[in-house]
């Protein structure tokens, strides 16, 4: 009877082996293009899915085992920073007293980054691609907020917690030692990933994707040569096989897939935006504003970039103090990344919307919005509002809907944001300044920020002014003024309104409304608003 137990166990054991790497990968021999493209999906498709959370074993657990530390097994290397931290310094949550329980901040504490960003493509957990760990990593909580929806390219500002890597307004650049896995875990997704009925993961040679695709391909084909597979990404790669989900990333086990499925992209002469706008200070006329550092950025370029900086500006080499309208940079190899310092000085009392302009030969010019505001010496700030403090004085009332405004953040900026997607009905909510004494005021500006994400129908938001609002009161009893200035054109981009002159609005009980609107349940836009300041001259 003990014989046949055995034999019955060793049947079981060998009838459920897996296959070798060679087996695996069998059925693709000799195929190129799509035929090996469509082949590996087959093969690599339906692997055991695990849960995000669980008891026993979800995706924490198996990154904690997968990512462990080999020097220190109660300890987990995170992905972007390569820093080595204790297992149980994870992200609980805010209620945790962190600094006492692990002798840092809840910023530093690890959780779950999903390379291929979740929002693009399967934002449910139900989702299968939601918890692949083939591309789910440990991260740095900052880090990961910092990484965002961004894509992966090269350049920007640099990051100090995770040296070597660099970030612009939409995109990342993480260390050289982990380009190539970044690239072969995209590769994976894309494959793994397509022609479903929810989502079809695509990449694409550009920054500033959306909805189910990512970038830059052009970029990680080059990551993928200049940072090859090394030990510690096939042994995570075999261990994900044999433990885990039982299917493998084949761009680790055989590189080559890539260039005979993705076509070679030379890589383009160009110049970079690390953010799409700058804004300095309401500035005295006569006088500097505070230096802003701006990052210049460029790969395969031939020759040297030439800056120019506008009437009402000036620009520096970072740190050196040496401020002038023009600058030429020279670049490495054919890459620049180069800090500079611009500051604002006014010589009238007017708004300086402008641009920054740089260029190489054969690249396109490149303009980097400004704004600046050089007031008299007698102008004051009346309100500023960047809704980073706890309390502030600002207030929401609901007419309809049961969605509100709220407090947002993302990365290290916080703002007030709504959606009236999903709601019970469309929303009426208003976010109303204190009331505000402008009787000895004149010359009175209004200035904000907005970013935008969805469309709908109708705009979704206004903005508002009133002499007679109670508050506390529906403000649909009162009576408001509209006015009107630039707005974000979606895609979460951020966008200065301008100089909004509310001057005639000038008395002792003035209110300031932004009013958010949708059109239906299943049709609203998302807006989120920072930064609003309200200057005026003392009389």
């Amino acid at each position: 009877m003990k014989k046949l137990f055995y034999f019955t166990l060793l049947m079981f054991s060998v009838l459920n082996a897996l296959p070798t790497t060679k087996e695996y990968y069998q059925s693709a021999e000799n195929l190129t293009g799509e035929k090996l493209r469509n082949e590996l999906h087959k093969i690599i498709s339906n692997h055991k899915v695990f849960p995000y959370f669980s008891d026993k074993i979800g995706v924490g657990e198996m990154m904690m085992d997968l990512d462990q530390d080999p020097k220190n097994p109660k300890n987990i290397i995170l992905f972007y920073s390569n820093r080595s931290q204790n297992k149980e310094f994870t992200d609980w949550g805010k209620d945790k007293d962190y600094m006492k329980l692990y002798g840092g901040t809840h910023a530093d504490s690890w959780n779950r980054e999903h390379v291929w960003v979740k929002s693009h493509g399967f934002p449910a957990k139900k989702d299968t691609a939601y918890t692949d760990i083939h591309h789910l990593r440990p991260a740095d909580r900052s880090l990961n907020s910092t990484r965002g929806v961004k894509d992966f390219d090269e350049g920007g500002y640099p990051i100090s917690e995770a040296p070597g890597s660099f970030t612009d307004y939409d995109s990342f650049e993480p260390r050289d030692q982990i380009k190539g896995d970044i690239a072969r875990m995209l590769f994976y997704m894309a494959v793994r990933y397509e022609n479903k009925s929810t989502y079809d993961l695509t990449l694409r040679d550009k920054t500033g994707t959306y909805g189910a695709s990512l970038g830059k391909l052009s970029t990680l084909l080059k990551w993928h040569k200049l940072d090859p597979v090394d030990e510690k990404e096939r042994k995570r790669n075999e261990t994900i096989y044999q433990k885990y989900q039982h299917n493998r990333n084949p761009f680790i086990d055989h590189p080559e897939y890539v260039s005979k499925i993705w076509n070679s992209i030379p890589e383009k002469t160009e110049l970079k935006l690390a953010n799409r706008y700058l804004t300095f200070e309401n500035t005295t006329i006569g006088s500097q504003s505070t230096p802003i550092h701006y990052v210049i950025s460029g790969v395969n370029l031939k020759s040297d970039v030439t800056i120019i900086a506008p009437q009402g500006y000036r620009i520096s080499l970072e740190n050196e103090n040496k401020f002038q309208s023009k600058l030429i940079l020279s670049p490495i190899s054919g890459k620049l990344n180069q800090l500079i310092d611009i500051v604002f000085e006014p010589i009238e009392n007017r708004d300086y919307f402008d641009s920054l302009n740089y260029s190489s030969n054969k690249s396109d010019l490149v303009k980097l919005n400004l704004f600046g505001r050089g007031i008299s010496s007698n102008t004051i700030e009346i309100l500023s509002e960047s809704f980073e403090d706890k309390d502030n004085e600002w207030t929401t009332y609901s007419v309809a809907g049961k969605k509100n405004w709220r407090k947002s953040s993302y990365g290290n900026r916080q703002f007030m944001k709504i959606s009236g997607f999903k709601g019970d009905e469309p929303c009426n909510d208003w976010l109303l300044s204190p009331t505000l004494d402008l009787e000895n005021f004149s010359e009175i500006i209004l200035t904000f920020e907005t970013a935008k994400n969805h469309n709908d129908i109708i705009e979704g938001l206004e903005i508002f002014v009133s002499t007679d609002y109670q508050n506390g009161k529906n403000p649909q009893n009162y009576k408001w003024t509209k006015v009107t200035g630039k707005m974000s054109q979606g895609k979460y981009l951020w966008a200065l309104s301008g100089c909004i002159d509310i001057t005639k609005f000038s008395g002792n009980s003035t209110t300031i409304a932004f009013k958010y609107s949708n059109s239906s349940i299943r049709k609203a836009s998302t807006w989120e608003i920072d930064d609003i300041i309200l200057t005026g001259e003392k009389k």
